[in-house]
This record gives structure tokens, C-alpha cells and sequence, in this order.
């Protein structure tokens, strides 16, 4: 079964935007919960624009063999300018997603069914 939340809201007097979509599934091998955030937080800009710097990208996956717990996350965050109505605006972003697999028989990973001869 299959479920899916989606929320989206604003924030810091609508200067900011967040949206979550929250997905949950189950079946006879595993279940899976996925977690996607984005976060995008508007500021305008006074005078000169200055270099923004790279992206930040963040990558972690962990195993568990004793509670066989299967963790991932992604998350990148940076900026770019905007030009909205002869206005240069700054937008500042954040993008996670995060994966939960709980394995539910011993055997983590399915069989292979093609072999090479």
C-alpha cells in the first residue's frame, strides 16, 4: 500500500516557500519511506550582485545488519539571482531527500535472476 502527503506553506512573511511530499510504502520484502524538502527563501538585492559560491552537495547512505535498516540522504543547497521586474532578487535553496528502507526477511538484497554464462 502506498501512501502520499504533500504540504506546501509559506514562510518568513511569504518571503520563503516550503514544500515536503512525504511517501510511504509497504509490501512484503520492505518498507519504504521517502522524504523530499524543498526550501527557497527570497531576498532582493541592494547595489551590486557579489559571486555566489558553488553548491554544497551532501551525500550519507548507512546499513544497520541488526535492525536491517537501510538509510539515505541527499541535500543540496545554493543560490542564484533572479531578475523580477527590473528588480534583482536573490533566491537561496535547499533540496533533501531522505530514503528509509526497513528490510523485513533476512535475505537484504533480491536474488538475481539473470546469471552470466
Amino acid at each position: 500500500m502506498k501512501q502520499v502527503l504533500h504540504t506546501s506553506r509559506a514562510a518568513f512573511h511569504k518571503r520563503a516557500k516550503i514544500i515536503k511530499i512525504v511517501e510511504s510504502s509497504e509490501d512484503a520484502e520492505c518498507s519504504t519511506k521517502v522524504r523530499k524538502t524543498f526550501v527557497y527563501v527570497l531576498s532582493s538585492v541592494i547595489g551590486d550582485s557579489e559571486k555566489l559560491p558553488e553548491p554544497q552537495i551532501k551525500i550519507r547512505k548507512s546499513f544497520d545488519t541488526k535492525t536491517r535498516e537501510e538509510k539515505f540522504a541527499f541535500r543540496i543547497k545554493g543560490g542564484i539571482y533572479l531578475n523580477h521586474n527590473r528588480r534583482l532578487v536573490r533566491i537561496d535553496y535547499s533540496h533533501t531527500l531522505r530514503i528509509n528502507l526497513k528490510w523485513k526477511t533476512k535475505v537484504i538484497s533480491p536474488k538475481k535472476s539473470v546469471t552470466m554464462a
